[in-house]
């Protein structure tokens, strides 16, 4: 497998989907009058995108806590040494 990578033939698969992915669209458009705009600019995906963004704002505000607890931590069990040591 890691032969494939090295020498340059791992890569078709990934063009193989870029080609299918191309090729569905194309037909989306021809039969449906579906397009990626049409897609993009649904309430459903715009909906999702919503949620999306929620979600990856509040696991970031949980990181931020945690860091914020950890450097309390760190400040405490510095100030816990040092005191043992006088």
């Amino acid at each position: 497998m890691l032969k494939n990578n090295l020498d340059g033939r791992g890569s078709k698969g990934f063009i193989k989907s870029i080609i299918l992915i191309i090729i569905a669209l194309a037909l989306l458009k021809y039969f449906f009058g579906i397009t990626l705009k049409d897609i993009a600019n649904s309430q459903v995906v715009q909906d999702l995108w919503s949620i999306t963004v929620s979600f990856f704002k509040s696991i970031w505000e949980i990181i931020l806590l945690l860091l914020d607890f950890l450097k309390e931590l760190i400040g405490t069990a510095k100030d816990f040494i040092i005191g043992l040591k006088h």
